[in-house]
């Protein structure tokens, strides 16, 4: 299936990027919106504002589709102004008021668009439901045998609307996702949409989509089991905390930064992120900024790559790193990224991981010991 040109789209126009700006941020894009009556018009997005010419803020789906777009990068506040500067839409936003209000009956039909989704509903008991998802859900084994859509940012709508659920679980976590939620959204498909940072919004979406389920009491009794864990990962934190580098991707080196759900389990486990003075949820490190870094315990753990497949000697062989302390030390780990990448309610596993690797480190001992 080729990859769509849009970026988003509604029932009026699409969002089309244009070419980068020189010095322009990751978070700093300008499109052409075409309109279906053949108008062009534009729009210039940045974490801190947003702006478009006037005629196009006439689409009543238009703040939707800028909110889904800075959601999926970790913002939840609009302050959207038209090319004078005036503005015409300011505010917080959750996650909750992206989707479709709750039917009047519980959703037996499911389709997820995201491996965390499919776990959640598991967590859930209620995976029986699901009759479809994305190319990359693994868990639980039942997955195997599901009919595939294709990848989380590019699963075939049309076959998610041939299948008529009566609740899609679709997520804003990482940006590229905008396009699936605004196309449900102008298809008329319901959904619930997802887009966790924290632990916390782990939490309340099992809550959120329990209710969606009518399994409000399931729900609070995995609240009540994430919650005792948290509790304990705490209660048996080592002191002082542990210096940690984890990777994301090898080449260029991407690390969390202090904005997202990673940076949490490297301190439940009783480590801190040797980045996480860095904003974003994600950041592009270089070799000479992890050896300044020094960390004393390394973890890879790769996006998209099985656990089976990490290979930690690859740190120390990247030129620029053959010094790096905790690799002559042989203090590299392998960490399955589907508890590390994936936002969902197995993540306290990668907790759990990275402290049972500091106690086999020898460099410090857990409170609890």
């Amino acid at each position: 299936m080729r990859k769509p040109e849009q970026r988003w789209r509604t029932r009026l126009h699409e969002a089309v990027p244009e070419a980068p700006t020189a010095g322009g941020s990751a978070h700093d894009e300008r499109f052409e919106l075409r309109f279906a009556d053949g108008r062009r018009g534009w729009a210039w997005l940045r974490l801190d504002q947003q702006i478009v010419d006037a005629p196009s803020l006439e689409d009543p789906e238009l703040v939707h589709a800028l909110r889904c777009w800075l959601a999926a990068r970790g913002r939840f506040e609009l302050d959207l102004r038209d090319e004078s500067g005036t503005g015409v839409h300011a505010g917080p936003f959750s996650a909750e008021d992206l989707g479709d209000p709750p039917a009047a009956a519980p959703a037996r039909r499911l389709v997820t668009l995201a491996p965390s989704n499919a776990e959640l509903v598991d967590a859930l008991g209620a995976f029986d439901r699901v009759l479809a998802c994305e190319d990359s859900s693994d868990h639980p084994p039942q997955a195997a045998a599901l009919p595939r859509l294709g990848p989380d940012l590019g699963p075939d709508l049309e076959r998610v609307a041939a299948l008529a659920p009566d609740l899609v679980v679709s997520s804003l976590s990482v940006p590229g996702m905008e396009r699936i939620v605004t196309e449900l959204r102008a298809r008329g498909i319901p959904q619930v949409v997802l887009a966790p940072r924290r632990v916390a919004d782990v939490l309340d979406d099992l809550r959120r989509v329990g209710r969606r389920l009518g399994l409000v009491e399931r729900a609070e009794a995995v609240v009540g089991e994430l919650r005792a864990e948290l509790a304990r990962l705490r209660a048996t934190r080592v002191e002082p905390p542990v210096r940690i580098y984890l990777e994301w991707w090898p080449r260029p080196m991407f690390s969390p930064g202090r904005d997202g759900y990673a940076d949490e389990l490297i301190a439940l486990a009783g480590g801190i992120n040797v980045f996480g003075d860095r904003e974003g949820a994600s950041v592009r490190v270089e070799p000479a900024e992890l050896l300044a870094a020094d960390p004393e315990l390394c973890f890879v753990s790769w996006c998209g790559v099985a656990e089976a497949k990490l290979d930690p000697s690859m740190l120390i062989e990247r030129p620029g790193l053959e010094s790096l302390p905790a690799a002559v030390a042989g203090r590299v780990y392998p960490l399955d990224e589907a508890f590390s990448g994936r936002p969902g309610p197995r993540m306290l596993e990668a907790a759990r991981r990275m402290a049972a690797a500091i106690q086999r480190s020898g460099l410090r001992r857990g409170r609890g010991d």
